[in-house]
């Protein structure tokens, strides 16, 4: 794919900077590390990884690229000495290793640091380009769709417990329970919504203060192992609420007509249309900011919002995709609701991989 990608751009080579907490690096080279390191992949379907000396041994055995060296193979040191700036050393270094190649004209992804792409510029012919690796991540393996399930799995077991142990009283009180039980278990969930009152009826507050009627608990964690996302939301409701309950009811019935929908082939517009049509059907318009103000939903992987989107622009969902189902209504006089599941397109249905309780009542 990668070398297509280059032979459809007249490229030799394309050039990556990150470290695992950018999906798309950590994707190319199944390698952990959390200091940028430098990959490069060429068109005749070489690859290497360039790492300080420390870590070659490490990244040989884990990472999937053919061939790894390390800064001192490529003589940095005798460079830093020379030059004594790192930087400098750092990319004289790399233009040799593209030199070396035979480089005439390299790809730059949009995120590639500004120092390294200015300096690449006065040796090569470049063109900057949107990472192809973003791309190739949208549709899943079995092994990827393994991992989100294994999230997926413990997302269930957190909420779960928490139904069956609810006595939080305020907002924070439960993201903190929330979040250590996971990170217990082997899962890192930062910012999670636990999100109650009126305040609700912005979809990413996260919650504040005195729990009320209801709380909407949106868990998103990867896992510190595989580093895979899932993403869950169910609106638990603590004490009657006549008007919540009805907006809820509706967003179930939106989610569960949308999920009988996706399969393979089908347009994400028009799963995004059918949610909208039922909660209109329900009475609960969108207008001035209030209602159905977000898309339906969102791929899911090694990031937590990404490709492709259940939205308003025609993709065609494909077998494989992960993505979330998430309608919502939000009122600022009243607060907001909503729910979301996790599932796999396959080829006739989905499979939905948060499979819980829709409607959560503990009073």
């Amino acid at each position: 794919m990668i070398a297509k990608f280059l032979r459809e751009h007249d490229a030799d080579f394309i050039i990556l900077h990150g470290s695992s907490n950018d999906a798309n690096f950590y994707y190319a080279t199944k390698f952990k590390t959390y200091d940028p390191l430098t990959y490069i992949a060429g068109i005749d379907g070489s690859d290497i990884l360039i790492v300080p000396e420390m870590e070659k041994r490490r990244a040989e055995r884990e990472s999937r690229v053919k061939e790894v060296v390390s800064l001192n193979d490529l003589g940095y040191m005798d460079k830093l000495k020379e030059m004594k700036d790192a930087k400098k050393a750092y990319l004289d270094i790399l233009v040799s290793v593209l030199k070396e190649g035979r480089c005439r004209k390299l790809l730059l992804p949009e995120e590639l640091p500004t120092y390294i792409s200015f300096e690449l510029m006065k040796h090569f012919q470049v063109e900057v380009v949107r990472n192809p690796f973003a791309k190739l991540r949208i549709i899943k393996s079995s092994s990827e769709i393994e991992k989100i399930r294994d999230t997926s799995n413990a997302i269930l077991r957190c909420v779960k417990w928490v139904v069956e142990n609810f006595n939080f009283k305020t907002c924070e009180e439960l993201r903190r329970a929330v979040e250590v039980k996971l990170f217990s278990e082997g899962y890192l969930a930062e910012n999670t919504i636990a999100s109650s009152g009126k305040a609700s009826s912005d979809p990413h507050e996260i919650g504040r203060g005195k729990i009320e009627d209801h709380v909407v608990l949106d868990v998103f964690p990867k896992s510190v192992d595989h580093l895979y996302y899932s993403d869950f939301t169910r609106t638990i409701f603590l004490r009657k609420n006549v008007e919540l309950e009805e907006m809820y009811k509706a967003v179930i019935d939106a989610q569960e007509k949308a999920i009988g929908m996706i399969k393979d082939g089908v347009d994400a517009r028009d799963v995004h249309q059918l949610v909208k049509d039922v909660l209109n059907s329900y009475g609960f318009k969108t207008e001035k900011g209030e209602g159905f103000i977000h898309s339906t939903g969102h791929g899911i992987g090694l990031e937590v919002h990404e490709e492709p989107r259940i939205s308003e622009l025609s993709v065609e969902l494909k077998k494989g995709m992960v993505v979330t189902v998430e309608p919502g209504l939000y009122y600022s006089k009243i607060g907001g609701v909503r729910v979301e599941d996790t599932v796999v397109v396959r080829e006739k249905d989905c499979e939905v991989l948060t499979p819980f309780e829709k409607f959560i009542r503990l009073y």
